[in-house]
């Protein structure tokens, strides 16, 4: 986390030196439409901040998914333990009758 934060500052640091050492106006134009005169810096600034908001929003959509994929799984795996739970006390009280059942049995060849 720390060096994801270091790497942002040292970006931030170097978008800015660009801002300040880049005042020359320019027009944008895009798609038939011409921009009033700019600064480039600026520009470059705006490019840079729309796109860090949309890397966070595409982010966030991920972020979501992955948390619906967490919920689906802890669901279905305390489902899972519990039919392990049920499948645990039916094998125990199976072994239990079959003990019971053998027991049984011996005896009755020991009295045989």
């Amino acid at each position: 986390m720390q060096v994801y934060l270091f790497i942002a500052l040292v970006c931030l640091i170097v978008i800015a030196v660009f801002v300040f050492q880049n005042p020359a106006l320019v027009v944008v134009q895009f798609l038939g439409w011409n921009s009033p005169e700019i600064q480039l810096g600026i520009i470059v600034l705006l490019a840079v901040i729309t796109g860090a908001f949309l890397t966070f929003m595409f982010d966030t959509f991920r972020y979501f998914k992955i948390a619906k994929t967490i919920r689906e799984l802890r669901v279905s795996n305390k489902r899972l333990e519990k039919m392990n739970k049920s499948l645990e006390q039916v094998r125990s009280e199976t072994m239990t009758s079959t003990a019971r059942e053998e027991a049984a049995a011996a005896e009755e060849n020991s009295e045989v």
